[in-house]
């Protein structure tokens, strides 16, 4: 019954079309969708820091047997939004447990949207394989870790939302000297030019770390070192991150257009990655060691290989996934909560909201779609006991690495 559902999902969500740009030598098949020369591009249909406040409290008065638990865990460093999480189950409990973090980057919101649509599905609907969810996974989610940078403004080539928190460092405000340099990803941002934090890079594996007079030597100069927790944005997600102890992790990210692999010009539209920190790499403090761990690496693997294997059912307009390059970025959430021992999983889904992005309104909803049906299946796995069937190896063996990144042909 399950896999009829599913297929019928994905039939229906066929009905998109790709729009094909003309183009001589086209650097991907399909060949778009892409914005068009003089394309204006609106935003306003992606939710803003408002709406998702509106949203949120809606659904929390509408949802079932008090299934859902909202609480704000932080405020934005600037325009003091408030930020939100959901929670679907307790964090003491032998299920297990899964924490889904969306738009640390503001021009990157479509797994807000994606988030927001299951959240109501798991807080109102009795559809059984929810319930089955309800009853095995504990969930919570971040749905948009950076308001301030979720904020629309005007630009000479239309609307945008920018990558960063919006902050003004100030040494004083940890009581350290008034000279003392800021973290080497404090600057301004590349679309609006208002300085602030890349809060993606704001992390350390020591959850208990507070930027300080004892704690200046640690303010990193280099992406290979890992953050301060210099943003209450940052802070809010580790917050949550502590008192849950997830099993996973998941986060939600946008890249700009790429093919599957140098074999494959498929265009694509989702990259996955299960490790973001290499096997040596080892982060000390306060007499504790902090590494990445085999069981929770495999996990990983399993989980991302459940997503890849999900989105190649059926006719899926969605099959053209591939790996996210290697990297190693203890500094990031993903990296620093792996340290922790929670299993990874990064979305990097197609196209960015800003005026030298990729995608258009159409697009929009298939990506939006394509990380919903990932997540979904995610929960489902886990409540199955259908993730922890699947070889780790496949990971490594199955799943396309290289995707060349390509430009717009207009």
């Amino acid at each position: 019954m399950r896999k009829t559902a599913f297929s019928a999902l994905l039939t229906f969500l066929l009905l998109f079309s790709f729009s094909i740009s003309a183009f001589a030598e086209p650097q991907s098949k399909p060949n778009g969708p892409w914005i068009q020369p003089n394309q204006e591009v609106k935003l306003e249909s992606l939710m803003s820091p408002e709406q998702l406040e509106e949203k949120l409290h809606q659904i929390n008065e509408r949802a079932r047997d008090g299934r859902m638990d909202l609480e704000v865990v932080g405020h934005s460093a600037t325009y003091e939004y408030p930020i939100y999480a959901v929670k679907f189950g307790e964090a003491d409990t032998d299920n297990p447990k899964v924490f889904i973090q969306t738009q640390i980057h503001g021009d990157e919101q479509l797994g807000t949207e994606a988030s927001i649509d299951l959240i109501q599905q798991l807080a109102m609907s009795n559809n059984k394989d929810i319930v089955e969810i309800l009853d095995n996974v504990t969930v919570w989610f971040i749905p948009m870790l950076n308001p301030d940078g979720a904020v629309i403004f005007d630009t000479p080539n239309g609307q945008s939302k920018q990558r960063q928190n919006i902050q003004t460092w100030d040494p004083a405000e940890y009581g350290l000297d008034e000279g003392t340099s800021a973290p080497w990803y404090y600057r301004p941002d590349s679309v609006s030019g208002e300085m602030g934090f890349d809060v993606n890079r704001d992390f350390h594996p020591h959850l208990d770390l507070e930027l300080s007079p004892e704690t200046a030597d640690l303010i990193p100069s280099v992406s290979s070192q890992p953050g301060v927790f210099a943003t209450p944005e940052a802070r809010a997600s580790r917050d949550v991150f502590a008192e849950l102890q997830p099993d996973l992790f998941i986060d939600h990210h946008h890249r700009y257009s790429n093919v599957v692999s140098e074999e494959d010009d498929s265009l694509n539209t989702l990259q996955v990655i299960a490790q973001v920190v290499n096997d040596d790499t080892m982060v000390s403090y306060d007499g504790v060691d902090y590494q990445l761990e085999e069981d929770s690496l495999n996990l990983s693997k399993q989980v991302n290989s459940l997503v890849y294997q999900s989105l190649q059912k059926g006719n899926s307009p969605f099959s053209a996934v591939s790996r996210y390059p290697e990297v190693n970025l203890p500094g990031t959430a993903l990296g620093s909560y792996s340290m922790n021992g929670a299993a990874i999983m990064l979305y990097e889904t197609r196209g960015q909201q800003h005026p030298y992005g990729h995608t258009g309104q159409k697009a929009n909803g298939q990506y939006t779609k394509q990380s919903y049906i990932g997540l979904y299946e995610t929960l489902r796995g886990f409540a199955t006991g259908e993730v922890y069937e699947i070889d780790p190896e496949f990971y490594d063996e199955e799943i396309p690495y290289g995707s060349p990144s390509i430009g717009r042909p207009n």
